[in-house]
């Protein structure tokens, strides 16, 4: 009698009702289900922009030493001025030459609370625009064994500018690429947002080759026989008319929802 009845009820219930599938998972999973999100397509595009440096930063250690601590003051002092004068004599504005505040060291002998000599250390900076400048103070610091080329710098005044320039290249770019998709694969991408927070200012390699040549080469200036040999060994190395050459890269991302046109 339970046979029969089954059957009976199997025949009563709706196919469609046995037919339809179960649906599990979690909540979001089953959200994305029902009402599935848009197409979500990213575009990525690297732009590069190379440019020289128009100023140089170059860092001038001077140490004097005497026995009496006014003595070595003055001759600093003079040492410093002698160099200024030669500076400027080459055409560098008086503005762009700085001196640091000196510090003293006193030098203590094996016996005795009295100093036995005075050290006196004092930091120019010199800010130079032409390569004839950095060949002056190249000699200067060949010249003395009491200066030292301890350090440069570069500097490129129109940095914002080509960082903006190369996001401008880089966005072009994805742009380019989004008008060949539309018009090869039939969609409509309309932009949802974007990242452009990859940015990298460096040096080329022939520009850390040149700070390298500099500051290595002026430490060992007894290997030279005349002042200007360094700044010649130097000049010659330096492929490009320039002080440095500066890479600017940026990376930008754009997000896109796609949409498929729809076709008569």
């Amino acid at each position: 009698m339970s046979r029969l009845i089954s059957s009976l009820l199997f025949c009563i219930l709706p196919f469609g009702a046995l037919a339809e599938p179960e649906l599990k998972g979690s909540p979001d999973e089953l959200r994305q289900f029902l009402h599935p999100s848009e197409n979500i397509v990213t575009l990525s595009a690297e732009a590069e922009e190379k440019a020289y440096s128009d100023r140089a930063i170059i860092s001038l250690v001077v140490t004097s030493l005497d026995e009496q601590l006014s003595a070595s003051i003055s001759n600093n002092i003079a040492l410093r001025e002698s160099i200024s004068q030669q500076l400027v004599s080459a055409g560098i504005n008086p503005k762009h030459i700085k001196s640091s505040t000196f510090s003293t060291s006193p030098q203590y002998g094996w016996f005795g609370k009295k100093p036995d000599s005075y050290k006196v250390v004092n930091r120019m900076a010199v800010t130079i625009t032409e390569e004839s400048q950095l060949k002056t103070i190249a000699g200067i610091a060949d010249s003395k064994e009491e200066i030292e080329l301890s350090n440069i710098a570069f500097e490129h005044s129109k940095k914002d500018a080509y960082k903006t320039k190369v996001k401008k290249l880089a966005l072009e770019k994805v742009m380019e690429q989004k008008a060949l998709y539309e018009s090869s694969l039939g969609v409509t991408l309309t932009p949802v947002s974007f990242r452009d927070n990859r940015l990298w200012i460096q040096g080329s390699q022939g520009a850390q080759m040149l700070e390298e040549v500099v500051v290595t080469a002026s430490k060992r200036s007894h290997s030279y026989n005349e002042p200007a040999d360094f700044a010649q060994s130097m000049v010659a190395k330096s492929v490009e008319p320039s002080f440095d050459e500066i890479v600017y890269t940026a990376e930008i991302f754009v997000v896109f929802s796609a949409v498929t046109e729809k076709t008569n």
